[in-house]
């Protein structure tokens, strides 16, 4: 699994993990083999092909059958604990790594494997400890300096892991665009972490640029983009994304297309962003768990597309669908479907449904926290409750400032967008707060928004 596919709501040591399991990926992928047999090396290289072919059982029994005939035989250990690694059973390829390195003290890639699963394990110390072994053993082990970058960024260590990760790209091949490539991404967070924008920029550009076909690259490039309400830019990103890759499932191309109608909506293309979401939901989806997320989640840009193009019925009917896809979407379904009886003038319904909304949201997400009780305001006014309608509008604002605080929650699936600017100016509009308010939509405006 790419880190695009666990990126929203997650963590910074969530995108750690993923990039650390990455290393396990790109490993396998280093290696082939071919022959077949009954001594233990060529057990081993059977099990190598299972493992690529992720027949994790059979590749087991494999490297059990090898052990049996070579019970010191270190590739056979050091195969067994990537094994026990892919399964997810980190534990038990600590043990298999450090039966390796009991039989050969020397051998890097023994101890940077300790280092994956302590790090996998969040034993960071113990992780730093072992890839520090396998580096004085080969100061040009590409992923133990990696590896080592990941874990110094998630100590905190920023300045060291950026060095760490220097040091992975000169002891990588040039020819090993792939790893190279992956080495700017993991980079990238360093630099987000340190608020070094431009450069966290920069460093995507040159992930993708160094492999095209690097799809975490060309995804959060456009996501960095968005963000910044570079949109014309943001939007360049995912169409190198589709030019470059052919999609090889639908939740690949539906996270695509849905991100790249986010940015449509931002530029007010509502009319391409709502066939987008529809060519999105025509997908071959099937009934597994995270395709019926992005299918909910087509379901809600559709809805907002509708909504801005003020088919107000439509939209309702795609906010519904989009509960019925993924129940977890409850929270922005609701607060679209406020919007739509807004639009309808269903004033005292619209309340229903934001406050719906606002019991569903979890604590980290507010910026559509935010935008609920503004939307709770505006109908409280609308039906004459004045005095409920600001202290509606001050949540919105405590929402709001809490956002803009804590920028690396806010942004993990809800970027301070034209919209976000917009809301927050009315409401501090109503508040009485001028000078902010104009602030906030100097910025909206900034960001070419300007409805």
């Amino acid at each position: 699994m790419k880190v695009s596919e666990l990126r929203n709501r997650s963590s910074k040591v969530g995108f750690w993990a993923v990039f650390a399991l990455l290393l396990v990926a790109l490993a396998a992928s280093w290696a082939t083999a071919s022959a077949d047999g009954d001594t233990a090396e060529d057990l081993i290289e059977m099990g190598l092909e299972l493992y690529q072919n992720r027949s994790y059982e059979e590749a087991l029994e494999a490297y059990d059958q090898a052990l049996l005939l070579s019970p010191d035989d270190v590739q056979a250990w050091i195969s067994k604990g990537k094994v026990f690694g892919a399964l997810g059973d980190y534990n038990r390829s600590i043990l298999a790594y450090q039966n390796a390195t009991r039989i050969d003290p020397d051998d890097p890639e023994a101890w940077g494997g300790v280092g994956l699963n302590r790090f996998l394990l969040q034993d960071l110390n113990e992780s730093l400890t072992a890839l520090e072994r396998a580096l004085e053993i080969d100061g040009n082990y590409t992923r133990a300096w990696e590896l080592k970058s990941a874990v110094l960024a998630q100590m905190g260590k920023n300045d060291e892991a950026l060095e760490a990760s220097k040091r992975a790209r000169m002891s990588c091949p040039p020819s090993d665009t792939e790893m190279i490539s992956h080495s700017w991404v993991s980079e990238s967070f360093i630099l987000h972490q340190m608020g070094r924008d431009d450069e966290f920029l920069a460093a995507l550009d040159n992930a993708a640029t160094i492999d095209p076909k690097n799809y975490d690259a060309w995804i959060l490039l456009g996501e960095a983009l968005w963000g910044r309400g570079e949109y014309s830019r943001s939007l360049a990103a995912y169409d190198s994304l589709l030019s470059n890759i052919a999609p090889t499932s639908p939740r690949f191309l539906a996270l695509v297309l849905i991100d790249k109608g986010s940015v449509l909506i931002d530029m007010g293309r509502y009319e391409e962003a709502k066939d987008l979401y529809q060519q999105t939901i025509d997908l071959n989806f099937s009934e597994e768990p995270l395709d019926q997320y992005y299918l909910g989640r087509a379901w809600i840009g559709k809805g907002v597309s509708l909504l801005r193009l003020g088919d107000y019925e439509e939209a309702l009917e795609a906010f519904n669908r989009s509960m019925e896809a993924e129940p977890r979407l409850a929270d922005d379904a609701w607060r679209g479907i406020g919007d739509a009886r807004m639009g309808h003038g269903s004033h005292v319904e619209a309340l229903q449904a934001y406050d719906t909304a606002l019991g569903t949201y979890p604590e980290f997400v507010n910026v559509e926290r935010g935008h609920a009780w503004k939307g709770r305001g505006d109908a409280l006014m609308a039906i004459g409750r004045d005095d409920d309608a600001l202290l509606a509008y001050q949540n919105a604002s405590i929402a709001y400032d809490l956002a803009i605080e804590m920028p690396d929650q806010a942004r993990q699936s809800y970027p301070l967008n034209g919209m976000f600017w917009q809301s927050r100016g009315a409401v501090l509009e109503v508040l009485g707060l001028m000078a902010q308010a104009e602030e906030a939509y100097g910025n909206a405006r900034e960001m070419g928004y300007d409805n």
